[in-house]
């Protein structure tokens, strides 16, 4: 036996074990590598490639991305503010320019903003006044909408709505990404297919390149991205306050204040019919808006969950006044499938309590889509502890510790079940406003929150619930979330809009 005089027996049996310990630590990291792509959804070839093309990443509008954000805190850690109009909701991130840069664009109600992380921060290329934007549409929350909701195709042409007008952006010297910007086309819904006041709210990009879109009063419509080809499909006295989703079979995903709808694009027209491929679902839509919800019913995007030979849902928060997570069956009904008790439709897979860890709860909601990935789907609490008909008094109001809302739940689809299950609560999380994300690289959700006043970005254990960091930014108004989305950015990054600019922050 080789002898090791140099080394007591103690030590030798000690150092032994922290070998045998670090080997199967190792042993176990390597067995629970998890491929970010895995759970990652079929891509648009139309839209840019790029992390982030779209509001809420995707088609599948399911704020969830395969690339890292931050990891831990560290005093290498770095964060940047820029300074902007009201309403920036959401940053989209371009295709690579021939010299290698990417740029983010960004649009609100009365302005379009072009953006570069440069990995020492952010800088502003150039901003753009939105044509016949007002100061009243600008500090509206409802006309303000108009314009959240944003993409970028892959010719990195920028689409953002205003009204009843899609604009058309891109670089006033094409293939510079450092030139400024130029307005390359206008299309203009067509008056008689529009009441005042109405106004387009969500888009999203078919995956046959029409972009798809959806306005306040409930007309959906199609359209090329030259705009010379235009086809509508009309709700009747049906409202609509949030953005809009398709899969790569071209449904498109529209809630309603009444009904959960699949618009199916034929490429031909847009129907509702079954044999076509649409459908339509009642659903639990509450009697009235409150807090910071914005209209009746659902105050989430529909989220696209499953892909493949995966179980295929459609995902939403409803509107009772204890908000239930809903799943409806995206293709054909299975053969098997019995009504749900107290379900108000056969489609709906899933209609699950959301109740943030409080078992004697009798109120939530949420007015932010659905974080999905895989068949996991996150939901934070945005039930303020006071609340006026005020909306804007709302937002700006819960940043207040006091006042703000605090938790967050995800749960899983069950396939051997076929069941929608709670998984974990965090019931101390704060994310008062914002809409959360997920990056499958570090296993983490993030999200806009605060703590004992000071506006963070929040970051937890996908798996597991736990709160990993809070990395603050301040506590004044300006980094009020307001609606935004978080998102995971260029250079292991996080992007958030707020009520009065944009922020990140970035591991280093």
């Amino acid at each position: 036996m080789l002898s090791l005089p140099f080394i007591s027996s103690k030590k030798y049996i000690f150092l032994l074990c922290c070998t045998v310990f670090i080997i199967a630590c190792r042993k176990e990291q390597q067995a629970t590598v998890y491929d970010p792509f895995l759970d990652e959804p079929p891509a648009n070839p139309y839209l840019a490639n790029s992390p982030w093309s779209s509001t809420h990443r995707n088609c599948y509008a399911q704020a969830s991305s395969p690339y890292p954000g931050p990891s831990f805190l560290s005093t290498t850690n770095r964060k940047d503010f820029k300074n902007s109009t009201p309403g920036l909701i959401t940053m989209v991130i371009s295709g690579v320019y021939p010299d290698g840069n990417r740029v983010l664009w960004g649009g609100n109600a009365s302005h379009v903003a072009k953006l570069m992380d440069t990995d020492t921060g952010l800088t502003i290329i150039a901003m753009k006044d939105k044509e016949g934007a007002t100061l009243s549409s600008l500090f509206s929350l409802e006309s303000g909408t108009s314009g959240a909701y944003t993409l970028i195709d892959k010719d990195n042409i920028f689409y953002s709505p205003r009204g009843t007008s899609i604009y058309a952006y891109g670089d006033a010297e094409t293939g510079n990404p450092f030139s400024g910007i130029e307005l390359l086309r206008t299309f203009t819904i067509p008056a008689n297919l529009t009441a005042a006041n109405e106004r387009i709210v969500g888009t999203t990009m078919t995956f046959d390149g029409y972009i798809a879109f959806a306005t306040s009063l409930g007309l959906v419509g199609v359209v090329s991205r030259d705009f010379s080809e235009v086809h509508t499909y009309k709700f009747n006295n049906e409202e609509v306050s949030n953005s809009i989703a398709c899969d790569n079979d071209n449904g498109i995903y529209v809630v309603t204040s009444a009904k959960m709808y699949r618009v199916q694009w034929t490429g031909a027209r847009l129907s509702i019919n079954e044999n076509d491929g649409g459908w339509a679902s009642v659903y639990e839509t509450g009697s009235a808006a409150s807090g910071i919800r914005l209209g009746v019913g659902s105050g989430s995007t529909p989220t696209v969950m499953g892909f493949g030979a995966q179980d295929r849902f459609i995902v939403i928060t409803d509107g009772q006044d204890l908000m239930h997570l809903v799943l409806f069956w995206r293709d054909k009904i299975p053969n098997d499938w019995q009504q749900l008790p107290g379900t108000r439709s056969r489609r709906i897979a899933a209609q699950v309590p959301v109740r943030f860890g409080n078992p004697s709860a009798t109120k939530s909601l949420s007015e932010q889509s659905v974080c999905v990935r895989g068949y996991g789907a996150l939901v934070v609490n945005n039930e303020l502890k006071n609340s006026s008909d005020n909306k804007t008094a709302n937002i700006l109001l819960s940043g207040i510790p006091q006042n703000a809302p605090y938790g967050a739940e995800k749960f899983e689809w069950n396939p051997v079940r076929r069941a929608l299950e709670s998984v974990w609560v965090n019931k101390t999380v704060s994310l008062p406003s914002g809409i959360p994300c997920m990056s499958a690289a570090t296993n983490m959700a993030y999200c806009m929150g605060q703590k004992n006043g000071v506006w963070n970005f929040t970051a937890m254990n996908w798996s597991t619930g736990q709160t990993v960091f809070e990395y603050p930014l301040g506590d004044d108004l300006k980094y009020n979330s307001a609606y935004a989305a978080t998102q995971i950015g260029l250079n292991s990054g996080l992007y958030s809009g707020t009520l009065f600019g944009f922020a990140g922050m970035w591991q280093k």
